[in-house]
């Protein structure tokens, strides 16, 4: 996917280099794991492999690893509803998606825990929680964070394209601040990846893909 034409004279180097928040939402296992309760959608086929989107996020956020940045590794329960009090709506949405699951408490658990491949490079400093919304910031101290730290710019990659990580990029713009998806550093099933990728990437935030984002943090070094 190119770049919207809106988004060319922004300054990408300056952007991405920092300070910033590397956001990360639901690497989690329930998605990434083939044992994972959405292992069925498929998304974590080839997401490890070389430009699959895991590699991808990890990748960036090794080359993001600078003084100043901080790391937002964002998790969903969708078994919260079954120990919290919420809407009606919740509370149908949750019974018809949970119906059919037999895990028990830890295994529902381990749905929500990052993956291993995350894990391996998370630091002490890192912030990781569970969100308990649609939105990353609803009902977390996100954005309190951000204005604590002197943070505007948002790195965004993670899963689903079509759910939380394009309301990240429609909340943060609602918020002031400035998200940049990471196009194949995300991932969905298809064809709605590609779909909502553009609806993001004409409407929302500037959607760039990780080759693109290097360079852009190659050049921030260089000034």
């Amino acid at each position: 996917m190119g770049l919207h034409e809106q988004w060319a004279e922004l300054d990408f180097p300056a952007l991405l280099g920092g300070p910033l928040a590397f956001v990360s939402i639901d690497a989690q296992n329930s998605i990434l794991d083939p044992e994972g309760v959405l292992a069925g959608e498929g998304i974590w086929v080839g997401a490890r492999e070389q430009g699959g989107s895991l590699a991808n996020m990890l990748r960036l956020a090794g080359a993001l690893r600078r003084p100043g940045n901080q790391f937002l590794w964002l998790r969903y329960d969708r078994f919260v509803g079954e120990r919290e009090t919420g809407s009606v709506l919740d509370r149908a949405q949750y019974a018809h998606w949970n119906r059919a699951y037999r895990g028990d408490a830890a295994r529902k658990a381990w749905e929500a825990e990052l993956v291993a491949d995350v894990e391996a490079i998370r630091q002490p400093a890192d912030v990781s929680l569970v969100y308990p919304g649609w939105s990353i910031f609803a009902g977390t101290p996100i954005e309190r964070w951000l204005a604590q730290w002197g943070i505007r710019t948002l790195v965004i990659t993670g899963y689903h394209t079509d759910w939380c990580v394009e309301m990240a990029a429609r909340s943060a713009r609602e918020l002031g601040l400035v998200p940049i998806v990471i196009g194949d550093a995300t991932g969905t099933t298809h064809p709605l990846h590609e779909q909502t990728l553009a609806q993001i990437n004409d409407a929302y935030a500037p959607v760039i893909d990780t080759a693109f984002a290097l360079e852009a943090i190659a050049a921030a070094g260089a000034r």
